[in-house]
Order: C-alpha cells, then sequence, then structure tokens
C-alpha cells in the first residue's frame, strides 16, 4: 500500500494520504543500492608524500662526482637516502561520483519505497512549534526514542527548523535535496506540507 500516515500537529494519527506509486511504490535492488551507497560514501584522498623536489633543502652536492669510491649522488634529498623524498608516494585524488542523474533517481525512488514497504512514511499537514520541548513532545508521541527522524519541509525555513535543532538524530532536508544516502539508515521519514510533491526522483 502507497500510503503514508498522517500526523496532526497534536501528535495523534490520523488516517493515511495516498502516496505516488512511481516514487513511492518501485521494486528494490540491494546490489543497485549497494552500488550506489559505495558511490556516496566515496571520499576525496587528501593524502601526500612529498617528492625529491618538495623537500626542503639538499640544495648542494654531498660529495665530488669521482674520486670517492661513492656511487654518484646530487642531492641529500633523494629518495635513496634517509629524508629523502618518496617514490610513487599518495597524491590527493578527487572523488569522481559514477552516479548519473538517473541512477540518483532511481537510488532514491527505491530508498523511499522500501521505507513506505516498512510503514516509515509519516505526513503532516503542517506544523508550527515554537518550542523544542513541544517538538520533542509531538515526536515522542510517534516514534521511538533515539530513532533517526528526516524531517522533509518544502524549502528551507529557519522558524520551522529552530525548535527541531537540538533533538538528537533528527535532522531537517529540503525536499530537492533528498537523496538516498541520508535515507538509507533513518528510521522514519516525516513529510510537511507540500514537501512530497517537491521530491525530485
Amino acid at each position: 500500500m502507497n500510503k503514508a500516515k498522517v500526523i496532526e500537529e497534536s501528535g495523534k494519527l490520523e488516517g493515511a494520504k495516498e502516496l505516488s506509486a512511481d516514487i513511492f511504490g518501485v521494486a528494490y535492488d540491494d546490489r543497485f543500492i549497494n552500488e550506489a551507497l559505495k558511490e556516496y560514501l566515496r571520499k576525496n584522498f587528501t593524502g601526500s608524500a612529498k617528492t625529491k623536489g618538495e623537500v626542503r633543502g639538499g640544495g648542494k652536492k654531498p660529495y665530488r662526482q669521482k674520486g670517492t669510491g661513492n656511487a654518484r649522488q646530487g642531492s641529500t634529498r633523494t629518495p635513496l637516502k634517509p629524508g629523502g623524498g618518496i617514490t610513487f608516494g599518495p597524491r590527493p585524488r578527487v572523488k569522481i561520483n559514477k552516479l548519473s542523474k538517473k541512477k540518483k533517481a532511481a537510488a532514491l525512488r527505491q530508498a523511499l519505497s522500501r521505507l513506505n514497504n516498512e510503514e516509515k512514511i509519516y505526513f503532516a499537514q503542517s506544523l508550527g512549534f515554537k518550542k523544542t520541548c513541544d517538538a520533542a513532545k509531538f515526536l515522542n508521541q510517534n516514534f521511538k526514542k533515539g530513532s533517526k527522524i528526516i524531517i522533509v519541509t518544502e524549502k528551507q525555513d529557519r522558524e520551522f527548523a529552530l525548535p527541531f535543532r537540538n533533538i538528537r538524530n533528527v535532522s531537517l532536508e529540503c525536499a530537492a535535496d533528498l537523496n538516498m544516502r541520508k535515507l538509507i539508515y533513518c528510521d522514519a521519514v516525516l513529510f510537511v506540507g507540500a514537501a512530497l510533491e517537491g521530491v525530485k526522483a
């Protein structure tokens, strides 16, 4: 069933809201989701080892070219010497996300569909809390303590977000910025107002 549980501002569950089958009713593919999650979690590599040209010092030739019996050396910062540069050491690499727009949208649809199948999608027409204690009381009525909850709004609203910002494990997202990585580990998603129509999937 593609329906979201409707929560009134008082915290009571009142009926259900129909959800789009194109977004909340698609098949879930574990292999595809794992592939997409790996791309989302891929990070830029910042490790860097200095080459002989980047190590400080070594400008003077350590000894003369001939007559010492040693192998010829032009610098004390050669990779062959202690304290010298590193040959083929790690260098910074920028993350390249291989997921296309179509794959990102497909992953978002599958994540939302999985939450829907597990009955973890909720809807509230409007929420107008002014105090954190009121917002926390509202959440505690329908969600277990410590649950990771994502509240999705149509657009950023500072006044709306203030009561929720100090509640642990609660995060606020705009519908247009929602993606699979943000949804995969959450316990419930609460859409507020026109946020359902703003999901880009």
